[in-house]
């Protein structure tokens, strides 16, 4: 069973549930570069012509063979969509190695006997001693600063001592050492102190993806028992940790071209997404280079350099920080990346694109932010980049996910839908219309269309063209469309009596109250109409109740309807109609009748009031099955956080901030109303619903609104998740571009040379 020939690697052939993400890669068919993959390990210097030579003999069949997590990411390449090592790659990722590096770190502290020490309490001294750089990934919190603060974090143990050994040199300092032949997992513990130089080693170790420097502190006495940690406060740094690459510039001759025996497709490591949840940290430049300082030449010959850093090369790469160390000799020998790289492509650079989009924000405003901390960022370019790669696909991913989940739910049942259009800004300047369709059932979003103007398309003709696109889509689809409650739009009206005979077609009751409203309140600043103001609310109020109450009868909807006109002149009984004579309110007190501003058919504004309920009576007929878009107006309300008015976006934009929208408010449609939880927090008694009072600018007066739980937006991390597994070719979705099908603009002409623009400027501001 061919095992990894790097010793003290537990990967072998038949651990695929174990370690799924990790390949056994066979040797190259190159006795030159045989010979460069065993010196890279620094475990077969005697004997490695012999071999080498062995391995040359076994590359027909393979039998020898290093696994993946030797490889840097940069090591590998895409072919369509499958990822295989490069034929020229190297190993350079290595846990351990046979003699390990030794550094002069001058102590800034003396070492106190106590178990446990105050970094402010010691006194500076200019005592030095040998650390040495042990190469095991492990995870150890730091006193890093003079003062102290507390901070909380969730720090992975891990018990890599089997013997420990400490010896004193002639020159005073000791040298400590460590042996490691196992590593046992042990319990995740809770540090709280100040470690401001602190790596998370598991997420490094998990994947080749980039060199971690680690932290490691000197102990003051000899270690004892396995899994002890090594602690050693310092009043600045701790020494560090290095999980040592090869150099990866070591050339030892230069190998003929040649391919691998054969090429093996490799699951891209699913565990990448992981680097999505981890916490990231802004650094300071100086602090970073006071660490880096602290790491000795890690160049790989006998004995080993251990020469002083005298150089840091940094380059940036959008937000990705690289930095390769030079020596005094002239070594440059570790290169370190600040972020995760898959095919030469930073992931934080794809998360932040990804941050950008899903939490509603701009390019600009980020870039302005970044700008003013003199953070470094990506150009615009990069970012359309990342977003038309990786952000959109994935946003359409889930959308299409939902929009199948929803077809699933539906299947077989009679569907009723409501919709509407929205505008990008007035409708008079807008370029963009979206028209939504919503299950009045389930209060889901079902389906969107966006169109934009362009020649032969204003901005009045885009809501109908978009409501036809919709219901014709939902049809094809196979949705069993019954009913479709729309606004009272002249153009959809007709569509629907000319193309859709079959479709029930209701109207909205809240924008019919809303119209209802406005012109109530028209007709009251009229001359001697002021005494319809005080009935605008109770006429709205007495129509939705009309339609809630009429059990989809329209003889009753209209009576009660009509009955308004009698109700308003005092008189509650009305034998004259048919369906609905006595209205259902309590008796009035004598009070009440008097300070009731009653309009009688005497009253100069009864003839007004009595023309706009006679002139609803058409479109009333309806609304007898109550079908109204209050909830697809909150919609509305979601869907302007990721595409605010007056902003101008592309039409792929539209769509994935349109989707975005669809699915917060699909996820969230049905949150319960929060309840008191905590006494001290709130008047109300612990569980009674709660409320926050607000004073409506419409209203002009207090009212109390209901608070509900918070907003749950997973989804937000699935596609970013989706996004990382597009970019290492674990996921490939078919994604169309619409702003390539759009015009480049809205305008009604050719674009003119600029220079004839400028000479026909002119302001009104300009001197003579």
């Amino acid at each position: 069973m061919p095992y990894c020939i790097v010793k003290g690697c537990p990967h072998r052939t038949g651990q695929k549930l174990k370690y799924p993400d990790v390949v056994l890669h066979p040797f190259p068919r190159d006795i030159h570069l045989i010979k460069k993959w065993l010196m890279q390990t620094g475990q077969h210097n005697q004997g490695i012509d012999t071999l080498s030579e062995r391995i040359f003999q076994g590359t027909k069949n393979n039998a020898f063979r290093m696994c993946s997590t030797h490889f840097t990411p940069d090591s590998y390449m895409m072919r369509g969509s499958r990822r295989l090592l490069s034929p020229k790659a190297v190993p350079t990722v290595f846990a351990s190695i046979p003699t390990p590096a030794i550094i002069n770190v001058p102590l800034e502290t003396t070492l106190p006997s106590q178990k446990r020490r105050r970094v402010d309490d010691e006194e500076a001294s200019t005592s030095t001693r040998l650390v040495r750089i042990v190469s095991h990934l492990i995870t150890v919190a730091t006193q890093t600063e003079s003062y102290t603060k507390t901070c909380s974090t969730m720090t992975s143990r891990r018990v890599f001592s089997r013997q420990a050994t400490m010896q004193t040199t002639g020159n005073g300092g000791k040298v400590v050492s460590t042996q490691t032949e196992d590593i046992y997992q042990a319990d995740v513990m809770q540090v709280r102190k100040d470690h401001t130089v602190c790596f998370y080693s598991d997420l490094l170790s998990a994947s080749p993806i980039s060199p971690a420097l680690q932290s490691l502190e000197n102990p003051e006495t000899p270690l004892k028992g396995r899994g002890s940690l090594i602690k050693h406060p310092s009043s600045i740094f701790s020494s560090p940790t290095v999980a040592e690459p090869r150099d990866t510039t070591f050339e030892i001759s230069e190998p003929s071209s040649s391919e691998n025996s054969k090429e093996e497709q490799e699951t891209t490591e699913s565990g990448q997404s992981k680097y999505l949840r981890a916490r990231k940290f802004i650094i300071f430049e100086d602090n970073l280079d006071a660490l880096l300082h602290l790491v000795r030449c890690q160049h790989a010959v006998k004995p080993p350099c251990q020469a002083p850093i005298v150089e840091i090369k940094k380059s940036t790469d959008g937000s990705l920080l690289k930095v390769q160390l030079c020596c005094i000799n002239g070594h440059t020998s570790l290169k370190w990346f600040s972020q995760p790289v898959v095919d030469e492509t930073s992931i934080g650079n794809v998360a932040l694109a990804n941050a950008i989009i899903l939490s509603g924000s701009t390019y600009r405003k980020v870039r302005d932010m970044f700008t003013i901390l003199n953070v470094p960022f990506y150009s615009h370019t990069s970012f359309y980049c990342y977003q038309r790669k990786f952000v959109y696909p994935a946003i359409d991913i889930q959308w299409k996910k939902e929009q199948a989940a929803i077809k699933e739910s539906l299947s077989g049942q009679s569907v009723t839908l409501a919709g509407d259009g929205q505008y990008d800004s007035p409708r008079h300047a807008a370029k963009y219309c979206t028209y939504s369709m919503m299950d009045l059932m389930s209060k889901k979003i079902v389906h969107f269309e966006i169109d934009q103007v362009g020649p032969g398309k204003n901005a009045n003709k885009l809501e109908p063209l978009n409501f036809e696109k919709a219901l014709n889509w939902l049809i094809h689809e196979n949705f069993d469309v019954k009913i479709v409650a729309t606004d009272r739009h002249s153009v959809i009206k007709n569509i629907m009596s000319s193309k859709f005979e079959n479709i029930d077609h209701q109207f909205d009751v809240w924008h019919l109250c809303k119209s209802i409203h406005k012109k109530l309140l028209a007709a009251s600043k009229k001359r001697n109409c002021s005494d319809i103001a005080s009935w605008i609310t109770p006429i709205t109020n007495h129509l939705w109740w009309s339609s809630q109450t009429c059990k989809q009868n329209v003889n009753v909807l209209i009576d009660k309807w009509k009955s308004l006109l009698f109700h308003i002149a005092n008189k509650h009984t009305f034998k004259s109609l048919q369906y609905y004579q006595k209205c259902q309110h309590q008796r009035l007190t004598a009070a009440q009748k008097k300070h009731t501003r009653w309009i009688g058919s005497n009253h100069p504004a009864y003839n007004s009031l009595k023309l706009i309920v006679n002139d609803t009576l058409r479109d009333i007929r309806k609304i007898e099955k109550f079908c109204h878009t209050s909830d697809l107006e909150n919609f509305h309300s979601k869907v302007l956080k990721y595409k605010p008015k007056r902003l101008s976006f592309k039409m792929d934009g539209m769509i994935a901030r349109t989707a975005l929208g669809a699915l917060s408010h699909n996820r969230n449609v049905h949150r319960q109303q929060a309840v008191v939880t905590s006494a001290k927090k709130s008047t109300l008694p612990v569980g009674k619903k709660r409320f926050k009072i607000v004073f409506p600018k419409q209203k002009e007066q207090w009212v109390a609104k209901p608070m509900y739980e918070e907003v749950l937006d997973e989804h937000l991390f699935e596609i970013m998740s989706d996004s990382i597994k597009i970019l290492t070719g674990e996921i490939s979705h078919e994604w169309l571009s619409m702003s390539q099908r759009m015009p480049k603009n809205i305008a009604t002409y050719e674009r003119p040379e600029k220079t004839e623009v400028i000479d026909q400027h002119s302001s009104c501001f300009a001197r003579p």
